[in-house]
Formats: C-alpha cells, sequence, structure tokens
C-alpha cells in the first residue's frame, strides 16, 4: 500500500530536495557557533546562516537585516504579542486564528488588562474584509492588528495588504505560517508591520525554525523578550542595538537553517507562483468532488475567494477522528482530524468540538494522490449508509 502525505498544514513531508543533506552536512562539517570566534568552523557557520538568510529575504521580499531566525512562528508571534501591547491596549483579530496567535493573546488580556476585539465577519470563512477591520480599528482605537494570513482550518487567505493600507498607520502583523512558500509574497510592499511564519511548513524546511520579517518601522522599535549572547559587543551586559543581534540571543539552529536555506533556493528555482497554482488547482478539485459526495460538506470554502491548498470536511454520522484513522490503517491516506488548534475557527464553522478532517497539498501532491482520497471517502462514507 502507497503511503500518502496529505498533512501539509501541520508540517511539510517530503522536505525539499537537498535539505536532509544540508542539515547533515552542517552537523559534519560547518557546526561552529556562528560570530562567536574567528576561526574558520566559526566561519563557516556564519557564512551558511547569513546565506539562508539572503535566500529567504529574497524569497520573501524583505532585507537580510530585518530576516530574522528564530524557533518558528510561535515564538515570533509570542514575542511580537508580548513586546507591543502594553496594559490598557486593545488588539483586533480575527475568528480564525490560530492558538499561537489567541494564547498569548488570551494570556495578555487576563495579566495585563489588554482588551482583545474579535470582527465578527459576513464572510462564511470567517476571514474579514478591510472595512470590516477598518470599522473595529476605529471602533476601539485599537494599537494593532493581528491577523493570519490564511486561515489554517478553511485554507481562505486574507487580503492582508489590503487590510494593511485600510487601518495605516494602526500596525498590522501577519501570522504567515500557512502562506509562506505556499502563496506569492512580498513583505516590503505588503505594508505590514511584521510577518512570522514557520520554517516547516510551505517553506519545506526543518522543524523548529521560523522567520520574522520587519518593516524598517517596527525593526527600530521592537525590544527582546530573549536576551543573552550574541557573539557581537560582548563588552556590554546589554542587548546590541542593531539587527539581527538585538532579536537572535543565543546559539541558532544552524543545522536548520542551513537546511531552510537550501529549501529557500528550491523554492526560488521552482516558482511560489507555479506552487501556488498547482496547490490551489488541486484543491479546488477536490472540494468539487467531495461537495459530489453524499453526506460529506466542506466548510468555510468560498469559490470567489482564494485559497491555499489546505481545506476541511467532514461526513455525516462520521467522527473525524474515526475516518482518519481508517484513511491512514486502510488506504495509507495521511490527514488530520481535530480542532487543529484552532477552536474558535470551528466555532464560527459550526464543527465544533469534533472538528473537521483537514487535507494539505503541496508541491509534491498528485492527482493520483487526490483520486485515493476521493475514492477512499466514498468508499467509507457508502458503508456507513449501509449500516
Amino acid at each position: 500500500m502507497k503511503e500518502i502525505y496529505l498533512d501539509h498544514g501541520a508540517t511539510s513531508f517530503p522536505k525539499a530536495p537537498g535539505v536532509a543533506e544540508a542539515v547533515a552536512a552542517f552537523l559534519r562539517t560547518d557546526a561552529g557557533n556562528p560570530g562567536r570566534g574567528g576561526h574558520r568552523l566559526t566561519v563557516r557557520a556564519s557564512r551558511v546562516i547569513e546565506g539562508a538568510r539572503e535566500s529567504i529575504a529574497e524569497l520573501l521580499g524583505s532585507h537580510p537585516e530585518r530576516t530574522l531566525f528564530g524557533a518558528g512562528s510561535t515564538f515570533w508571534l509570542n514575542t511580537l504579542c508580548t513586546a507591543l501591547l502594553r496594559a490598557g491596549d486593545t488588539v483586533v483579530t480575527s475568528v480564525v486564528e490560530h492558538n499561537s496567535v489567541m494564547r498569548p493573546l488570551r494570556y495578555l488580556e487576563r495579566t495585563r488588562g489588554v482588551t482583545v476585539v474579535t470582527v465578527r465577519t459576513r464572510n462564511a470563512s470567517g476571514i474579514p474584509d478591510p472595512s470590516e477591520v477598518r470599522a473595529a480599528v476605529d471602533a476601539v482605537s485599537a494599537k494593532l492588528v493581528i491577523m493570519t494570513h490564511a486561515s489554517n482550518v478553511t485554507g481562505a487567505i486574507s487580503p492582508i495588504e489590503e487590510i494593511a493600507a485600510a487601518v495605516r498607520p494602526v500596525p498590522v502583523v501577519a501570522d504567515g505560517a500557512q502562506t509562506a512558500g505556499s502563496v506569492p509574497f512580498d513583505f516590503d510592499a505588503s505594508g505590514l508591520a511584521a510577518y512570522a511564519c514557520s520554517g516547516h511548513k510551505g517553506l519545506l524546511g526543518p522543524t523548529g525554525t521560523g522567520v520574522l520579517l520587519l518593516a524598517p518601522s517596527l525593526a527600530e522599535e521592537l525590544q527582546p523578550i530573549v536576551r543573552g549572547g550574541t557573539g557581537s559587543r560582548s563588552e556590554s551586559e546589554e542587548m546590541p542595538e542593531f539587527l539581527p543581534d538585538r532579536l537572535e540571543a543565543g546559539t541558532p539552529n544552524g543545522a536548520g537553517i542551513a537546511g531552510l536555506g537550501i529549501a529557500a533556493r528550491w523554492l526560488l528555482e521552482r516558482g511560489v507562483d507555479a506552487i501556488h497554482q498547482h496547490e490551489s488547482q488541486l484543491a479546488a478539485t477536490l472540494v468539487t468532488r467531495l461537495n459530489a459526495i453524499p453526506g460529506v460538506h466542506v466548510h468555510g470554502w468560498d469559490p470567489n475567494q482564494p485559497h491555499t491548498g489546505i481545506l476541511s470536511f467532514t461526513a455525516d454520522s462520521t467522527d473525524p477522528g474515526e475516518l482518519a484513522a481508517w484513511l491512514d490503517r486502510e488506504r495509507g491516506v495521511m490527514l488530520r482530524a481535530g480542532l487543529h488548534c484552532a477552536p474558535a475557527a470551528h466555532r464560527w464553522l459550526s464543527t465544533f468540538p469534533s472538528g473537521t478532517l483537514r487535507p494539505g497539498i503541496s508541491p509534491f501532491s498528485t492527482d493520483a494522490d487526490i483520486e485515493v482520497l476521493l475514492s477512499a471517502v466514498e468508499e467509507y462514507v457508502s458503508s456507513r449508509r449501509r449500516m
């Protein structure tokens, strides 16, 4: 039985060609501590990391100095929420946010008295339009807007650039975990204050890697929540004022960043436009065919709205976890079932608490993979109807 991996919303597999080899090569030959000394191993490690930084900046339309590495999008979103929101501030967000946004906001709501305003939209996918966000910002004099660039439940893509323009000068932070590497994006042209993304999803790199992009204004203002060694200004017990050192305390994940740099170069060669077209076309086909199966329902999909390769569906009288386990066991199809760390989105979609099944398509997914999934779902649902 062929294994078919369709859980790319959680993490990509396989990784981009050359990623595993780059990780191993770094550990074998380049694993010095960058910036900590002047010997050849340190120099090689520094070159690998700075080369990866340049590739990621080119891919996502940022300046290398304002392209920062960290443990993941969750780390950077927590950093941004904690550093930017003070007691009495109000922040505007959407109904489809991942817990990497909502948990730090709820914590700050409880501990600092930050007010969290959620935009209630007319859009079935939960993605608000710019005018709705503008109205919410004006109504509460918001200090910050923080929203997903694409829902990890429905795959719906937010008009994040238009939102940034609509609410200016209020800064907008985007959670790009589901769009970096999968959706064409130019950060410096976007009008965003910051964009945080995972390295292991659409960027096709190793787990434990993430990227933060900063606009020049926020790059000057943002202070770290983690402080320590940087290899620079070692004579001072204060963090350096310059980037990336100010926000990259501690020894970096050199092996992971080496792999991420190779993945970025592969994406640049392949072209994110081509990848997005491939993934969105397969997803659209899957949605149409799933909706044609009696008793199967796709949730939050608007054909007039752009989408990633992620979608959510349920089947009548079927527990999503049971169907996911059957697909894995009987047909070798791996996808995610449940709430996908986004409970508010499921309340919006009326799929709480059971959640949904979530296929996630990648650059390596094929028409044949989709056919296997569709055939298996139809078989399972038909058998349930006969019971």
